[in-house]
């Protein structure tokens, strides 16, 4: 999933509806003001509840709730939803993600950033294809983004294998006790390569 950008001196308004909360980052000082509203009580007075720069995440909001963020000197990215991230902020990294017994090594999985494996027996992970990797975030062809498989396992290998519209350079075994890094880039409508760094 990809966040939604804010350009530099713009502002946005965006309707959260109840039991969603909000993801908010920016590398330059920002605004987020709420509004929550209630039927038959007149339209209330927007109140600041962040000023700064960085990561901001609300808490869940019992009710619908319109919000506003005015951007400063630089993009701001956000999320909505009942868990919202911004992947995309400046060093950031989600928790890392699990495949310990052959199956699809998911766009969610790669997406996270690390893929753990104790690989008690050999582990053949398959790319998921590329028509279902494309929904998951706004990618133009050319856009990438890296990951790591991690074989913490003592003597097994971590295999990731292609798929349809998926394809892998380079080595896919990842040996037991290393790492190997991936970069997963999009080359056309539905179709991805993963290479090996």
């Amino acid at each position: 999933m990809s966040s939604t950008v804010i350009a530099p001196f713009t502002s946005a308004t965006i309707s959260v509806p109840a039991s969603s909360a909000i993801a908010v980052y920016g590398d330059s000082i920002y605004s987020v003001y709420t509004a929550t509203g209630y039927t038959n009580y007149p339209t209330p007075i927007p109140t600041l509840v962040s000023n700064a720069a960085g990561a901001y995440t609300s808490s869940a909001y019992t009710a619908a709730t319109t919000v506003t963020i005015n951007a400063g000197a630089s993009r701001v990215l956000y999320n909505v939803g009942t868990a919202p991230v911004v992947f995309e902020r400046t060093n950031y990294q989600g928790t890392p993600g699990t495949l310990n017994a052959t199956g699809t090594l998911t766009g969610a999985l790669i997406l996270g950033g690390i893929v753990t494996s104790s690989t008690a027996a050999a582990v053949t992970a398959t790319l998921d294809t590329g028509a279902v990797l494309e929904p998951l975030c706004t990618f133009a062809v050319g856009d990438y983004f890296e990951w790591v498989a991690v074989n913490t396992g003592g003597s097994n290998a971590f295999t990731v294998t292609a798929s349809t519209g998926h394809t892998i350079t380079g080595a896919g075994a990842v040996a037991a006790s290393t790492s190997g890094r991936f970069r997963t880039y999009k080359t056309a409508t539905n179709t991805f390569v993963s290479v090996r760094c």
